[in-house]
């Protein structure tokens, strides 16, 4: 299970590393994943994958302004990778829907039933 490990915020931007476990008979160190939010929350920017040497320099770290600018430069250093939308993982409506999987309503109807 995830836990966050670290939060630093400032001026609506906002970075969480949490750790990532890993299967003890793999060998493999701890990781971490650094996440980050702007617009307070409203705006998530993306996650990188930490290895455990750079997230143990983050926590290592106890000023919050070089914290902040650690952080960033890690972030900008790497491809984030973005936030995905958990309920569109099946995709559109397509000709099977109510053969092998229940009927969906599409994206469209949904719009129109909450206006």
């Amino acid at each position: 299970m995830a836990k966050t490990v670290l939060r630093v915020r400032l001026d609506g931007v906002a970075f969480y590393l949490n750790t990532e476990n890993s299967s003890p008979s793999t060998g493999h160190r701890n990781r971490y994943r650094l996440f980050k939010t702007e617009n307070y929350g409203r705006d998530k920017s993306g996650w990188i994958q930490v290895g455990s040497m750079a997230g143990q320099e983050l926590l290592e770290i106890e000023d919050e302004g070089a914290l902040l600018k650690a952080c960033e430069k890690l972030f900008t250093s790497k491809k984030p990778h973005r936030y995905d939308l958990h309920g569109a993982i099946r995709g559109k409506p397509g000709k099977w829907e109510g053969e092998a999987f229940p009927v969906r309503k599409s994206v469209q109807t949904m719009s129109s039933i909450e206006q």
